[in-house]
């Protein structure tokens, strides 16, 4: 049911997804979404949080199940591309950057979740480059720094996948990402 509601917000964002759409979007009456949620608001916010750790996962799935830590930055810049390229049309991009641009600055429990995304993005991300670091792998310095870029780039990748014409537009900017970092 989260997914769904997070798929509507993604579709019109948070202030133009109405109660209707989500009722639509869920399957559930409105009773049943205010009992659960209380508002359209938590709602939201519970949407967020799921997509938020499910984005985690993959971004740990990709780091953890490459062979060396340069090769696990590579994988998660190429499923960001390959996952905006998927959306390159349809103006949906990714639910955390779209709500970045729709809701902040003005509401803070938004931003507490999205802040805390990009921290343990950022910290996992400086992890894996002190590693290629301590393997020979990268001069990146400091690692820090380059972590903070690759959470840039990604980020990119989704605001560039709204309005590139061609796919491999993303592909060659993760790419010159990786450049960068070796």
């Amino acid at each position: 049911m989260l997914d769904a509601a997070g798929d509507a917000f993604l579709l019109r964002g948070y202030h133009a997804t109405s109660l209707t759409d989500l009722t639509t979007a869920t399957g559930l009456h409105r009773g049943s979404l205010y009992g659960a949620f209380g508002d359209k608001h938590r709602l939201f916010l519970s949407a967020l949080r799921r997509h938020a750790r499910l984005a985690a996962e993959t971004l740990e799935a990709d780091l953890s199940g490459a062979p060396t830590p340069l090769d696990g930055i590579h994988a998660v810049l190429l499923r960001q591309a390959a996952k905006a390229a998927e959306r390159m049309g349809e103006c949906r991009g990714c639910l955390l950057a779209n709500t970045t641009l729709e809701m902040l600055p003005g509401d803070e429990q938004v931003a507490g979740i999205i802040a805390g995304h990009h921290r343990w993005r950022e910290d996992r991300l400086t992890e894996v480059l002190e590693l290629a670091r301590a393997q020979g792998q990268t001069s990146a310095s400091p690692p820090r720094a380059f972590a903070r870029f690759v959470g840039t780039v990604i980020e990119g990748l989704w605001q560039l996948g709204r309005v590139a014409s061609d796919p491999r537009q993303l592909t060659e900017a993760a790419e010159a990402s990786m450049r960068a970092l070796r």
